[in-house]
């Protein structure tokens, strides 16, 4: 039996805050969208294209999470 993993996704999304680039550890790439739209706290959905995954953790190595790019000020 192979242990969880988690898998390192990179995209970039859309939502009416506008667009952000993002890299998440997440099971699916339906999961790092999950993480990227409860991150931004928006009220839409959030479309976005996701690549991935690009690696591979254990999970009891990595736990999900996710990096969404700040705008510039």
């Amino acid at each position: 039996m192979s242990k969880r993993k988690l898998n390192l996704y990179y995209g970039t999304v859309k939502s009416a805050a506008g667009g952000r680039h993002f890299m998440a550890w997440a099971d699916s790439r339906e999961h790092a969208l999950d993480l990227v739209e409860a991150a931004l706290t928006v009220t839409d959905p959030v479309q976005g294209s996701v690549v991935g995954p690009i690696a591979s953790l254990p999970a009891d190595v990595m736990k999900p999470g996710v990096f969404v790019e700040v705008p510039p000020a």
